[in-house]
């Protein structure tokens, strides 16, 4: 509480665990920083966006393929890509077991026992 005296002003705001997106990076941040009594702290900017930063980033894939073409050719058919290397074909098969497939779409399991569907990026613009 000594710290509050070195500030002009403080204020406190109450917030859900679940409306506080921001504690683990802020914490994180925090951590990186040493700050001594006259340090000159910098300015940390927050923006805000109607969406999540990932769903701004959907591109397409260059092979024409959607980015789960590989995990769904294990799934479908058991076979890898044609230039899969051992390690690469060791992946596959270790990125398998955190997907279920239904007969039409691919499930990504989470780990509070929900499942995830995955789309393409024609699907996550039509969703957006």
């Amino acid at each position: 509480m000594k710290l509050i005296e070195e500030f002009k002003e403080v204020t406190f705001n109450y917030l859900p665990r679940e409306e506080n997106q921001m504690e683990d990076a802020l914490t994180t941040l925090v951590a990186t920083f040493k700050v001594y009594e006259n340090s000159h702290m910098m300015l940390i900017e927050m923006q805000t966006y109607e969406y999540p930063t990932h769903c701004y980033s959907i591109e397409e894939e260059k092979d024409g393929n959607p980015w789960n073409y590989d995990v769904l050719q294990y799934i479908r058919y058991q076979s890898y890509p044609e230039q899969a290397s051992g390690n690469e074909k060791i992946t596959i098969r270790r990125m398998v077991a955190g997907y279920v497939f239904d007969g039409e779409a691919l499930y990504k399991k989470s780990p509070y026992q929900v499942l995830l569907r995955c789309v393409d990026a024609k699907g996550a613009k039509t969703i957006l």
